[in-house]
């Protein structure tokens, strides 16, 4: 038994690291792509701009760069307002195998769309069967935590399954009530926006409707963490609403074909035969 469950933990961290490492060098590739491509954008801007300002007084020039900047701001593509750096192209490349897509960055470059296609079809795989794993594992914590701390003595199986599922439940909000906490102190948000933004993003719907502007590396951190945990927890809780779900399902469905036959036959049994 111990050598299964280190197999399977030593499997799992295996996994992990895999998706780490494939959105580092994937994060590295769309980097060496896109920034040439943004820093060009930027010397474009900086020439048109320093050609407006030719034969205007310097004086003047503080104030004439400051609507223009403006102009840039609100005409430009997201690539030019999000740096193609690392840390948020690491993120940029997790919204992609996490199929969230915000919508903040995306390739302009033909290289660039026809490494994401190719990033996101082995990518998205890789990062489900990660997060399969790690939401067996998570059920498979909850559950001995159960059994360690005595909830479980006295219980059926069918109770300690809803048992586990309202501890999986209350565990995810935690991580939801959390992370919108850190959001609202660091984005100025309302408590009410960052909670439909975690949830948004935890169940990978990605609207891109709010997306926070802090751009530090403790931030990104931390957004990164927040955003696995999440899908997880989550992954989790919904993973036991379909089987609630199913079964509730083919509870109904036995109940009407027993009403059809009651109706149909009278409830007698139908002779056959031989």
């Amino acid at each position: 038994m111990a050598c299964s469950i280190n197999g399977k933990a030593i499997a799992a961290f295996a996994t992990f690291c895999t998706v780490l490492v494939y959105l580092a060098v994937g994060a590295a590739i769309f980097q060496a792509i896109e920034e040439s491509h943004e820093n060009e954008q930027r010397k474009s801007y900086e020439d048109e701009l320093h050609t407006l300002l030719q034969g205007v007084d310097e004086d003047f020039h503080d104030e004439l760069k400051a609507p223009c900047h403006m102009v840039e701001v609100l005409q430009a593509t997201p690539n030019i307002t999000n740096s193609w750096t690392f840390a948020p192209t690491v993120i940029f490349c997790l919204t992609v195998v996490t199929t969230i897509g915000y919508g903040y960055m995306y390739p302009v470059t033909d290289e660039g769309r026809g490494f994401c296609i190719f990033f996101a079809l082995i990518g998205i795989p890789l990062f489900m069967a990660c997060l399969a794993v790690y939401a067996q594992h998570t059920a498979n914590l909850i559950r001995w935590i159960m059994k360690k701390l005595g909830l479980t003595n006295g219980l059926e199986d069918e109770q300690t399954e809803k048992m586990q599922q309202l501890i999986t439940a209350a565990f995810c909000l935690t991580v939801i009530l959390t992370f919108s906490g850190y959001l609202s102190y660091k984005e100025n948000w309302d408590y009410s926006d960052s909670v439909y933004f975690t949830f948004i993003s935890f169940t990978t719907i990605g609207f891109g409707d709010l997306y926070p502007s802090s751009n530090t590396t403790d931030f990104h951190i931390i957004f990164i963490c927040f955003l696995i945990l999440g899908l997880i927890s989550l992954g989790t809780v919904i993973e036991a609403q379909t089987t609630n779900f199913g079964n509730l399902l083919r509870t109904i469905s036995s109940s009407c074909d027993c009403l059809c036959k009651n109706r149909c036959f009278g409830g007698d049994r139908v002779p056959v035969d031989e």
